[in-house]
């Protein structure tokens, strides 16, 4: 019989609403759990709204409510950063909860982030890292997975239909881990959109998660990006949707992700700047292959990655404490 907790989630941003998931899967399995956001993303920017639906933002109305939750909470748990002042009235509100910290961003590249746990001035117990790229950088940290709540499902690709690709980078910042592009993708894509072998699926403009997640579902390939040696979110989404799933991923960090998986890494296919044009091609031209990795993609996420048995494993990153 797993414990029951009160959890709160704070952070100062919606961080593409990871923390918004990480609450909803723990209230799937019974859990008493919020996140709190300080603040949406700017209002004259291209994710405002985008990703606040299931955060609480304090205002007259929700200030009771928050309150309550802080005093109650048996876990908090805090994301990248937040204000002095938001750590004050956490300690002065809950001196018994455990607190716990968890870092999003790769160092030093945009959005701009340094360590905080040492100077946020809570007592937290331990550490933890989305297991991704992230724990070759913040190396003692304890690995918890990013969540996905869609329903996976596959639109596996038929003979004679097109290969439908999609690509689609929430930006375009250069940076170490945090760059999502490379000029041969674009020259490949092109290419083979005009030799008539794929369809390309690029959005020009921000697009919410849910529309875009519905738009993924409908193709066959999902490109994350070629260009680090790590992966990003919208490789689990990939797999969600029963794409099969393009990056650059290496040994490292498909082997922290399998800590989630029962040590079975996950089905991405490998690909970089040099070979994203061949690969895509062999793709194209065996419709059969495209179908058969896209339901090993599906397959593996329904095996694994469920919101629910996600949730599982912050309890066990919490009850070690």
């Amino acid at each position: 019989m797993f414990k029951k907790y009160k959890i709160v989630h704070i952070s100062q941003t919606p961080l593409v609403a990871a923390p918004s998931k990480v609450a909803l899967a723990q209230r799937l399995i019974g859990h008493d759990a919020i996140a709190i956001a300080l603040n949406d993303y700017p209002n004259n920017g291209p994710l405002f709204g985008k990703f606040i639906e299931d955060y609480i933002l304090e205002n007259e109305f929700t200030k009771p409510l928050i309150d309550a939750a802080i005093a109650e909470a048996d876990i908090i748990q805090i994301h990248n950063d937040i204000p002095p002042a938001w750590a004050e009235r956490l300690l002065h509100a809950n001196q018994t909860a455990k607190y716990f910290y968890q870092v999003h961003s790769p160092l030093r590249e945009g959005p701009l982030y340094l360590p905080r746990q040492n100077d946020i001035g809570l007592p937290f117990l331990a550490n933890f890292v989305v297991g991704q790229f992230q724990p070759r950088i913040h190396n003692e940290h304890i690995f918890v997975p990013n969540i996905i709540h869609d329903i996976p499902s596959a639109k596996l690709r038929k003979k004679g239909e097109k290969l439908r690709v999609i690509f689609s980078p929430t930006h375009l910042r250069p940076g170490r881990w945090n760059n999502k592009h490379v000029g041969e993708l674009d020259t490949a894509i092109e290419s083979l959109v005009n030799l008539g072998k794929i369809e390309a699926v690029i959005p020009k403009n921000p697009v919410s998660p849910k529309n875009l997640m519905a738009v993924r579902k409908t193709c066959h390939v999902t490109i994350d990006e070629i260009a680090t040696g790590g992966f990003h979110q919208v490789s689990v989404e990939g797999l969600a949707a029963g794409n099969v799933t393009i990056n650059r991923a290496d040994y490292f960090c498909k082997a922290v992700f399998s800590t989630f998986s029962e040590g079975t890494p996950p089905p991405f296919v490998y690909s970089n700047g040099a070979s994203i044009a061949e690969t895509l091609e062999d793709l194209a031209n065996d419709w059969e292959k495209t179908a058969a990795i896209q339901q090993n993609s599906m397959n593996y996420f329904k095996k694994y990655l469920t919101p629910k048995k996600m949730a599982r494993i912050f309890d066990n990153a919490y009850e070690r404490f």
